[in-house]
């Protein structure tokens, strides 16, 4: 188990310093798009882990730890997985809507709202808050889903 987690903490601190490079500059539009899928299955494999441990009965508590804190992580970076030249015209196949580009202040409101909701939840995970961690899971869902909503296209059926 402490394997699991030091790799796990591995991985995360490799993933930060990932998205640090993106946040650097260099990378051209169609580089930001392909980073940008990357980051976001991150994230989802993230949420996955987290529903999985608590499905488990015996939910790993350092493993949620640093999923959570990836999820914090990533959502504070996420305004900058969009600069301009990284959209539909690179030609890369994406499911983000070029409303993300042209709606910049909703787009920022909703991104705000997840880095809160995603903080939220890496601070309870972190001082070990049982009570409050469903609530803040739940926020964070409803987060990623309230930009989903607008900036996403809509996985097929």
């Amino acid at each position: 188990m402490m394997r699991r987690t030091a790799l796990n903490s591995i991985v995360a601190i490799g993933l930060g310093l990932s998205a640090s490079a993106a946040l650097a500059g260099g990378l051209s539009g169609v580089e930001a798009a392909k980073d940008r899928q990357v980051h976001f299955k991150e994230m989802g494999k993230a949420m996955k882990t987290i529903f999985d441990q608590l499905k488990s009965g015996a939910p790993d508590q350092s493993l949620i730890k640093v999923q959570t804190a990836l999820i914090a992580d990533h959502a504070k970076a996420l305004p900058s997985w969009f600069p301009a030249d990284s959209g539909p015209s690179t030609g890369v196949k994406m499911q983000a809507l070029p409303v993300v580009w042209t709606d910049k202040a909703n787009f920022a409101e909703k991104a705000h709202n997840l880095q809160i909701a995603a903080a939220k939840l890496n601070a309870v995970a972190q001082a070990g808050s049982t009570a409050e961690f469903m609530p803040a899971l739940k926020a964070t869902g409803d987060a990623c889903k309230s930009c989903h909503e607008t900036f996403r296209q809509k996985d097929p059926d």
